[in-house]
């Protein structure tokens, strides 16, 4: 009984520490985005996906009426998605391009005689956006009193790359033990660089498998609109039928599952 009782109360120790941890570092991140720019009036546009949405669907309305729309509609979603998707993905690589002279200027402020806030303010104010914007809701955060370690553990937790948290991992354990930290961050910089190359190399050599999955997804959306123009009855006569709606509805979900399968593929990890 007495070792139960051990395990539980040891259990519900490890708990009541996991949800104290994640309470601190929810607040930190609060607290970083305290100092985040606030979108401006011209910003404030209306939403982007009812906006796909509703052209998709009105596109489908003129082209074949209510099933059309439908079909519209949901096509209009679908490349919104592939839309954000994208430049999301090409925005954070445009900001791991960036953090690696951002560990370059951190690296040339602590050589230069700088503490390790003053080096990131310096970096802040050397980055552009995104990683910029970024690096100056860090350097707030430790404007406002917000401990070293837990700052940068917030920071690397808003931009949730492996590069953001090497470097994180290189700041908490240089704050702890000391060392030499600008020939740790130079080493730091030398090996997101080579990531860097790695991925651009694997990208270009898996190029052509990617343009080959694209034309296979765009292939059957062409054939479609080619058969639109020549042979227009017999697709208006599939789109009045429930039967065809059915074949031609089953048709995109199996051609959308196919093109995120064949990206899945290719995706580089």
């Amino acid at each position: 009984m007495s070792g139960l009782a051990l395990t539980l109360l040891g259990l519900a120790a490890w708990f009541a520490e996991r949800g104290s941890m994640a309470t601190r570092r929810g607040g930190l991140q609060r607290r970083l985005a305290l100092a985040a720019p606030r979108r401006t009036r011209a910003s404030r546009t209306a939403p982007a996906l009812p906006i796909w949405c509703a052209a998709g669907g009105a596109v489908g309305l003129l082209l074949s009426g209510a099933a059309g729309s439908v079909v519209g509609a949901a096509a209009g979603v679908v490349a919104f998605r592939v839309r954000a998707r994208r430049r999301s993905r090409t925005r954070a690589s445009e900001r791991d391009e960036q953090l690696v002279d951002a560990v370059g200027s951190i690296a040339a402020a602590i050589r230069a005689g700088r503490s390790v806030p003053q080096a990131l303010s310096y970096a802040a104010s050397e980055a552009r956006p995104p990683l910029g914007d970024s690096l100056r809701r860090l350097e707030s955060a430790l404007d406002l009193g917000v401990p070293l370690d837990d700052a940068v553990d917030a920071w690397a937790g808003e931009i949730d790359t492996d590069d953001a948290r090497l470097l994180a991992a290189v700041l908490t354990l240089h704050r702890r033990s000391g060392g030499d930290l600008p020939a740790v961050l130079r080493e730091v910089s030398d090996t997101l660089r080579e990531r860097r190359a790695a991925v651009g190399e694997v990208r270009a050599l898996t190029a052509q498998a990617r343009l080959s999955g694209t034309i296979l997804g765009v292939l059957p959306f062409g054939f479609f609109a080619f058969l639109w123009i020549t042979s227009r009855d017999e697709i208006e006569g599939a789109l009045r039928s429930p039967a065809g709606i059915a074949a031609i509805g089953l048709g995109l979900v199996l051609e959308g599952f196919a093109f995120l399968w064949i990206r899945h593929l290719l995706e580089v990890r």
